[in-house]
């Protein structure tokens, strides 16, 4: 029973890390905090090098692990929501080279807004305080 509890909350985790990457982008733009910027980045940087290197996420192995615990048989949970944001997770339809791409592209464009809107000096900050 809590192992299906801890499954279900590493695929929401999954999904906010998958939010914050993909969509984080523009939040974080719009308020310009270097710190959140720069890992913002760098959790883009990480993703590509997985994809490049077809390593499996660790949450993905933390939850087939922790659905597989006391299971003799499927590791399906049977939940319609927990499966729905599965769905969204690991699409079926996209080949791994086309989401690599995809997130080179996007990375691309995270560099270049460095370019366009630099990150404040430590100056800037003071003076907004």
């Amino acid at each position: 029973m809590y192992y299906w509890i801890a499954a279900d909350f590493v695929v929401f985790a999954h999904l906010l890390w998958i939010a914050f990457v993909s969509l984080g982008f523009p939040v974080l733009l719009y308020l310009n905090r270097p710190a959140w910027r720069i890992f913002h980045l760098i959790a883009l940087v990480v993703m590509i090098v997985m994809q490049a290197t077809r390593t499996v996420c660790p949450l993905t192995y933390l939850e087939i692990y922790l659905k597989s615990q006391g299971q003799s048989g499927s590791i399906y949970p049977g939940q319609f929501m927990i499966d729905t944001i599965e769905k969204l997770i690991y699409v079926e339809d996209l080949t791994l080279e086309k989401i690599m791409y995809a997130t080179i592209i996007f990375l691309i464009v995270v560099l270049l807004s460095f370019w366009f809107r630099p990150l404040p000096s430590k100056k800037d900050v003071r003076v907004r305080r």
